[in-house]
């Protein structure tokens, strides 16, 4: 038994002893590390080592939460003294409380959540390894004139949470991610992008030529852009848009969302929302996933959501208060950290594969826009009203010509999702949310 779960197990204990009806409590050590290299040079290295404990007491429907990274016993006690009293002044709340017994448990599967290999890498090979990256882009074209850093960043996490009704889940998660920003200018018009690789595992990484190579070619292509005129095009999502797309799709799908009515999703349950080739899914069991894990953080088996079958809208993202809150079962969906009470929120959130590839996509238009980036948020998530700053390149006759940039891009999210006409099949898991290439009929592009 770890020291972590003695805690655990004496913080229940003490808990209900002074009153409380239920009690859960989580704790979390990490170890992170992060480096930043920007011409060659050292702009930040940082290693820390945060420990915290978060800490939910239930008494008569009333909730309080506290946190502490103090884990000496006399601190402990004075903190679980302060729960139970805060709860015993809360508002009532009937929906209130820890998962029912037999919602609890622990999903039966093994999942690659963690490397050890990661913490062998020495500060040394990380700092040679972002020189070497950074080297590798700056050195593609002479154009490319500056750099904003290349970057390393892992974290080694040990979960545990517990709780009174008798779940106790420990597991352990590693990530490991790095990243390339580049400056390239011409006529004296300056641009920036980048790219990156994540993943559990070191040895699931991209190549550092890989990574250097892509952001180069990716801030290259921006030079000499020019201002679209104003008009209604087709428009190819690339797959970096693409998950943006999809991070509005899943803030629309939580039961927090829902029940706030904050989304256009609302009242849609069961209903056609998108097109017959579209299904978006949220699975907390996929192998390697950054968002993957065995349970979630209330104590209910992860599983695979099917958000979006073939057009239709299936289940909303629930954690057990917005589950009571709507009158549904919880999906496995809670985040949380030792800071707050959880919410309803997604693992690993993607558009599944379609069937063509993204050259196919982009052959099929004779004039639009394959959108790379988009900036500052204009989503009415209410209406589904979107509209964002955005830069791409234009498709002419089927092939990608020059870039564009300094426009807006607008349309509605309920009639996007009914406007997708094709689907690729390049889906790749560089975060929790991804998308395959997509292309959307028409948008409206407002430039000159």
């Amino acid at each position: 038994m770890s020291k972590y779960t003695s805690i655990a197990e004496f913080i229940i204990k003490e808990a209900k002893r002074m009153g409380a009806d239920q009690v859960d409590v989580m704790i979390v050590n990490s170890t992170n590390a992060n480096i930043s290299v920007r011409l060659g040079e050292i702009e930040e290295l940082k290693q820390s080592n945060p420990k915290s404990l978060g800490l939910r007491v239930f008494k008569n429907q009333r909730k309080a939460l506290t946190y502490t990274s103090d884990f000496r016993e006399d601190s402990i006690l004075k903190l679980v003294k302060k729960t139970v009293e805060m709860a015993s002044v809360t508002s009532e709340d009937k929906f209130s409380g820890l998962p029912e017994k037999s919602q609890l448990g622990i999903a039966n599967v093994k999942l690659p959540l963690y490397d050890p290999k990661i913490a062998e890498v020495s500060t040394d090979k990380k700092i040679k390894m972002l020189k070497e990256m950074e080297k590798i882009g700056m050195d593609k074209s002479p154009l490319i004139t500056n750099s904003d850093g290349a970057n390393w960043s892992d974290s080694r996490t040990h979960v545990i949470l517990a709780n009174s009704e008798g779940f106790y889940g420990e597991e352990d998660y590693s990530s490991v991610s790095l990243s390339l920003s580049l400056l390239a200018e011409k006529d004296g018009v300056k641009q920036t992008d980048y790219w990156y690789s994540a993943s559990r595992f070191l040895n699931r990484l991209e190549p550092i030529e890989n990574i250097a190579n892509t952001a180069a070619e990716r801030t290259l292509r921006k030079l000499g852009g020019r201002k679209p005129k104003t008009q209604s095009v087709p428009v190819v999502f690339d797959p970096v848009v693409g998950r943006d797309f999809l991070n509005i799709i899943a803030q629309t799908v939580t039961g927090n969302s829902i029940y706030k009515k904050n989304s256009f999703l609302v009242d849609k349950l069961n209903e056609t929302i998108a097109v017959a080739n579209l299904t978006i899914v949220d699975n907390a069991l996929l192998k390697y996933g950054l968002g993957s894990r065995r349970f979630d953080d209330e104590g209910l088996p992860s599983r695979k959501n099917v958000v979006i079958d073939k057009g239709v809208l299936k289940t909303y993202l629930c954690d057990c208060y917005s589950a009571r809150k709507l009158g549904y079962e919880p999906t496995g969906s809670a985040n949380r950290g030792v800071s707050s009470n959880p919410s309803s929120g997604t693992s690993n959130f993607y558009m599944e594969n379609g069937s063509v590839s993204p050259k196919e996509i982009i052959a099929s238009v004779k004039n639009g826009l394959y959108l790379t980036s988009v900036d500052w948020v204009g989503i009415n998530y209410v209406t589904g009203d979107y509209s964002r700053g955005a830069s791409g390149i234009w498709i002419e006759n089927g092939k990608l010509t020059y870039p564009v940039q300094e426009f807006t891009i607008a349309g509605n999210m309920r009639e996007m999702l009914k406007s997708i006409t094709m689907i690729g099949n390049d889906l790749e898991f560089r975060s929790s949310i991804a998308a395959p290439t997509f292309k959307v009929k028409e948008m409206t592009i407002s430039g000159s």
